[in-house]
């Protein structure tokens, strides 16, 4: 059987924790990296329900996106879920910022799937590029369709011709200094999840464009591309049926 350390080394040869910013807690955020790997499990979060489905499948590694804590100080919540993964004994891994980051990683399979040309890298994790001429309400009803997104928002001008975008997944669309790279450098478009009222104002005010995509549907990706890096594993590796958008669509 693989040790915990070997199935790490193999994400983190795509995936180096190197590149994952600063606010970051990726790696291995509960267990010990030498004890044997019976089942792997790839998931976007640690939940309750994630563990539960890995005590049921026997599965002690759950390989998530998102860490199971942030920042130094750990919370109510993070520390019921570090209880009950020691309760069931499940390694908690997270490959976070630097998968959003790496080469092939969640921006660039994201990129990938809109058919974005001429990619190139934005402050290390967003990504700009060009698409086939369309108008913004087009292009907002592909992203929805592509990521399976029922939730989709964007601002501007529905009519407008849009070339030059920038990508970022997650919370990408709530960073101020994405939105005013893309109104120095002629993108068209910012499309990412999280955007709040100011952004949204800031890009009406800068006659940019901005589509609004859920965080967990324009991530949800990580399982897929962890499947990829851990092909030799895929003996003992599964995605969770339980680790699902927490929202629900009133219409």
């Amino acid at each position: 059987m693989p040790k915990v350390k070997d199935v790490i080394s193999v994400i983190e040869n795509r995936a180096p924790l190197s590149l994952m910013l600063d606010f970051d807690s990726a790696g291995l955020n509960y267990g010990d990296p030498n004890s044997e790997v019976k089942g792997i499990m790839l998931a976007q979060n640690v939940t309750y329900y994630t563990l539960e489905e890995c005590k049921s499948k026997g599965c002690n590694l759950l390989i998530t996106h998102h860490p199971s804590v942030f920042g130094e100080e750990i919370d109510r919540y993070e520390q019921s879920l570090l209880d009950l993964a020691k309760r069931y004994a499940v390694n908690l891994y997270s490959c976070h910022t630097n998968l959003d980051c790496c080469k092939g990683g969640l921006n660039d399979y994201v990129a990938d799937l809109l058919g974005m040309k001429d990619v190139k890298i934005i402050d290390g994790c967003a990504r700009e590029g060009t698409l086939e001429n369309t108008d913004l309400i087009s292009l907002a009803k592909k992203v929805a369709r592509i990521l399976d997104d029922p939730n989709v928002k964007y601002v501007g001008d529905k009519n407008r011709t849009i070339t030059k975008v920038a990508l970022c997944v997650g919370a990408g669309a709530r960073d101020e200094e994405l939105i005013e790279y893309a109104r120095d450098n002629g993108v068209d478009c910012v499309i990412g999840g999280e955007s709040k009222i100011s952004i949204a104002l800031r890009v009406v005010d800068y006659s940019l464009s901005l589509i609004d995509v859920g965080h967990f549907e324009s991530e949800i990706f990580c399982e897929k591309i962890f499947q990829q890096y851990l092909k030799e594993f895929s003996a003992i590796t599964v995605i969770s049926q339980t680790d699902v958008s927490p929202y629900h669509n009133i219409k």
